[in-house]
């Protein structure tokens, strides 16, 4: 009977030492991947390299893609605008224009389309440009923006991911661009 009770306390310490561990190492899994998410400095750019395989350089706007890497993972909320709790496509290209620019833009994608840009075409776009597209049923309307980085490649907010990067050449982009622009 006696070693019953000690061989059933030595099962016990066992499974209470491994239950401790695992939930030590899924805390400590958990905040780390938050802290890479949205943490700012160098690393995140360079997590943003490796993640959309974007070759980042010294020549590169840095200050344009540490404020991007800070958005990455944010979901998407309607009319709201901050980091890691929700954002709009016009709203995150608002508050990064801000931050990297020091520029005010207009709060609507196809107002800042009309108001704050000048017109250019896909071959014209160089980084920190905006990207316009009608993602809606009026394929004229502009419903959507981004901010060009580089190689065809766009930060902005989708609605199914979030804030997220993507390319130009996508069937779904590519079929609902509508302009490129220069904030004047």
């Amino acid at each position: 009977m006696m070693q019953q009770s000690a061989q059933t306390r030595r099962h016990l310490l066992y499974y209470y030492g491994f239950a401790c561990l695992t939930i030590l190492l899924l805390s400590t899994s958990c905040a780390s991947r938050r802290v890479e998410r949205y943490s700012s400095g160098a690393a995140s750019i360079g997590s943003l390299s490796r993640q959309y395989n974007i070759r980042i350089t010294p020549k590169d706007n840095q200050a344009l893609y540490h404020a991007v890497a800070q958005w990455i993972g944010t979901p998407y909320r309607n009319g709201q605008s901050r980091i890691g709790r929700g954002t709009d496509c016009s709203g995150f290209v608002s508050n990064i224009y801000l931050s990297v620019y020091g520029k005010k833009l207009a709060r609507s994608s196809a107002d800042m389309l009309h108001v704050n840009c000048r017109n250019i075409g896909r071959q014209n776009l160089r980084e920190g440009n905006l990207v316009f597209f009608a993602t809606g049923r009026n394929k004229k309307k502009v419903t959507h923006v981004g901010v060009y980085l580089k190689d065809g490649r766009f930060a902005h907010a989708s609605t199914s991911q979030g804030v997220t990067i993507s390319y130009l050449n996508e069937p779904y982009y590519r079929q609902r661009w509508v302009a490129g622009g220069v904030v004047r």
